[in-house]
């Protein structure tokens, strides 16, 4: 489905379908700990307003309208630790989904269709996942958050990106960009090093929908230095990338030790991406230095959302109609990132 130009809103029906595609996976949405006792969090994945709350011990996440004249339940409360209470009428719901109490009304009286749907959520990684449709799909691997080896930093909202969900994984995913974008931080524009891929089939793309894809390249020596303390000095490291429809991880081993930057990425809407990270390393240890980490990774964040925010069509043309010219190899990972994303009906536009 073609566009009328680069820069139009996808049709309607493009835009469902893409929801339609993306509802099977299990998507973040919010922090564990942003989740109050007793009160609500409203969320939005998919522009399905969702509420989310602590009812007997277990997060639970439900579509955020009351059944009675459909006012949000995040501006409710949670009663007891037992119901979410609707803030127009007080009617409540409990962990089900089942309104439970209606005020002036018996339990008896009821109606059995007073209810709203509930999701499958878990919580991983210190996360509250959601799927909306039940399928076989799995919340992305994360070993290092396991592995006491590593010292894992804080866990990071980042402020959303005006650009769709695949965009934001292919930002992460493409390995030719870094002396353009991330100049003196990850490349030198005076020295571009095309990757030296690994094995046989350096890009491969497992049957549960991981795409792993690693090389080798050069990177700046000390890249968090003060401006002015860096110098065209470039040092070998090893990149094993970990991508699925809706995360990417980054593991990046040198001669110091081994750093992750593990990615999540909340579809809000289709031109709307919210994301949490994570970042973990087995060298510098020191707790104090989590801040040094936090700011280097977010300057180079800011750096990829001015061009993810900039790229046209909101959604990815298909392959076939070539509006966007690949090149091989050097972008090979994301010719397989989107024809896994074809492969699993996430329509092009």
């Amino acid at each position: 489905m073609t566009a009328a130009s680069p820069n139009a809103r996808p049709s309607e029906e493009a835009i469902a379908q893409y929801y339609q595609a993306l509802r099977p996976f299990w998507h973040p949405v919010a922090r564990e700990c942003d989740v109050e006792d007793d009160k609500p969090m409203a969320v939005v994945l998919l522009e399905q307003p969702l509420v989310v709350a602590r009812l007997e011990g277990e997060i639970v996440v439900m579509d955020n309208v009351c059944r009675h004249l459909g006012a949000a339940l995040s501006l409710g409360d949670v009663i007891g630790g037992r119901t979410i209470r609707c803030p127009y009428h007080g009617w409540e719901y409990d962990r089900t989904g089942r309104c439970v109490h209606i005020p002036l009304r018996k339990p008896e009286q009821i109606p059995s269709m007073a209810k709203v749907q509930r999701y499958e959520a878990e919580v991983r990684y210190g996360l509250v996942w959601v799927r909306l449709e039940p399928s076989d799909s799995k919340i992305p691997d994360y070993p290092q958050y396991f592995d006491d080896s590593f010292r894992k930093g804080p866990l990071t909202v980042h402020r959303d990106w005006k650009a769709s969900m695949p965009r934001l994984v292919m930002a992460a995913l493409d390995d030719t960009h870094f002396s353009w974008v991330h100049p003196g931080i990850l490349g030198l524009p005076e020295q571009p090093y095309m990757p030296e891929r690994i094995g046989e089939q350096p890009v491969t793309v497992s049957e549960d929908g991981v795409l792993n894809s690693r090389y080798r390249t050069r990177l700046p020596v000390n890249p968090m230095a003060a401006a002015g303390e860096t110098s065209n000095e470039t040092a070998e490291v090893e990149f094993d990338n970990y991508a699925t429809v809706g995360s990417m991880m980054n593991v990046i081993t040198g001669e110091e030790g081994t750093s992750v930057t593990f990615n999540v990425f909340s579809p809000v809407s289709y031109d709307l991406t919210r994301t949490f990270t994570q970042l973990a390393r087995n060298y510098d240890t020191d707790p104090e230095r989590d801040q040094v980490w936090e700011d280097f990774n977010l300057g180079i964040k800011e750096q990829d959302r001015v061009i993810a925010e900039s790229q046209r069509p909101w959604m990815l043309p298909p392959l076939k109609a070539r509006l966007i010219l690949y090149v091989r190899p050097e972008d090979l990972p994301l010719v397989e990132y989107q024809k896994y994303l074809e492969r699993i009906g996430v329509p092009q536009i």
